[in-house]
This record gives structure tokens, sequence and C-alpha cells, in this order.
């Protein structure tokens, strides 16, 4: 009875181990940033925009979609992850919002091409970029305008942005950062617009 016993014991081990290895993992999904149409605005004249470098904390560099879990814990996603590098995603969305935003195709990403040298270079750097499903997207940081003819700083801007989101789900949230990058692309244009040819040194 006693190895009878020990044999069923092995045998109900061994089917749960089975329907363990045949349970399969649920399908990842993919998400991209998209660029947010905005309210034209004027440059003071046709001029040569660098957007970059553009930075991010070390955290986020990675596939999967970080949220904020409490106010000193984050969250990974192994099942929601970005389509491709979020990094790159960030900077092509924040240029293409300046095109639109400014009514120009003279804009480039960093690193520049050979022999191309910005009049203007727009430098962000991130210290969040995440938020909290259901809740908000936030994004925080600072963001600095270089005249790199004069090879001079012409001023350095905060920003603090909490997005609402519509609904729990990561679709919402990516949704929710694209529309703060489109906020975000509103600031620079508008101190763009005003920029004076005033170095800080």
């Amino acid at each position: 009875m006693r190895h009878t016993g020990r044999v069923a014991s092995i045998v109900v081990l061994l089917l749960a181990l089975v329907s363990c290895v045949g349970s399969p993992s649920p399908p990842a999904s993919f998400y991209a940033l998209s660029m947010e149409p905005g309210t034209p605005v004027a440059m003071p004249e046709a001029l040569l925009l660098g957007v970059g470098p553009v930075s991010l904390p070390d955290v986020l560099e990675r596939p999967q979609i970080v949220t904020q879990a409490a106010p000193n814990r984050l969250d990974f996603s192994d099942y929601h992850r970005w389509g491709g590098d979020l990094h790159k995603n960030l900077s092509r969305v924040l240029a293409q919002n300046l095109m639109q935003r400014l009514a120009t195709d003279q804009v480039v990403q960093y690193p520049w091409p050979v022999r191309v040298r910005p009049s203007l270079e727009v430098a962000i750097d991130f210290f969040r970029f995440d938020g909290v499903p259901g809740q908000s997207a936030r994004l925080q940081g600072v963001w600095r305008l270089f005249d790199d003819e004069q090879d001079c700083q012409l001023g350095q801007y905060r920003f603090e942005i909490e997005e609402p989101l519509q609904g729990g789900s990561y679709q919402d949230l990516v949704s929710g950062l694209s529309r703060g990058a489109g906020q975000l692309s509103d600031q620079i244009a508008r101190e763009l617009s005003n920029a004076r040819d005033t170095c800080r040194r």
C-alpha cells in the first residue's frame, strides 16, 4: 500500500508538471509612440534645427514597458513591450512633432549627419517617462536650447507633464505618453518662436 501511494504521488506530480509545461504563455503585445499634431507657430527665420541628444533614465532603456507601481517601486511587463528602441522612437516622434508645429522640414536628429551643423539645438534630459495604468502618464525633465553657430546656450527649461489616461490598458498608457510628448513639443515650439539671438555665457 505504501508503494502504491508513492507511485500515485509521483503520477500526480508528473501530470502537474506536464500541465505547467503545456500551458502556453500569453502572447506579447508591442507598442510605439505616435506623432501628436499641435498648433503651428512661426520660426523667427529659416534655420536648421537639431533635435537631440535625448536622454532617458537607464531603467527605461529596456524592451519592457515600465510602470510606476508605488513611489519607490517599478513594474516591468514581460507581455507589453516597446516595438523597437524607445530612445530612437521618442527622438523621432519629437522631431516629427516639431516639424509639424514649426512648418519646416529643416529638422535633423542627433547624431547629425556628416558635414551637417544645426543653427539651433534642442537637447532634452528626461527624468521620468512612465505612468500609472488607469491614472496618468508622467513626463519630467529639462530641455536646453543651444545656438550652435555661436557655441552658447540660449535657455534652459524644466517641464512636468501629467496626462490623464482614458483607460487602464497599456495602449492607453502609450497613448498618454504620446500626448505628453506632444505637450512638450508645444512648449519647445513656443519657446523657439520667441527665441532671441542672445547668448548666456
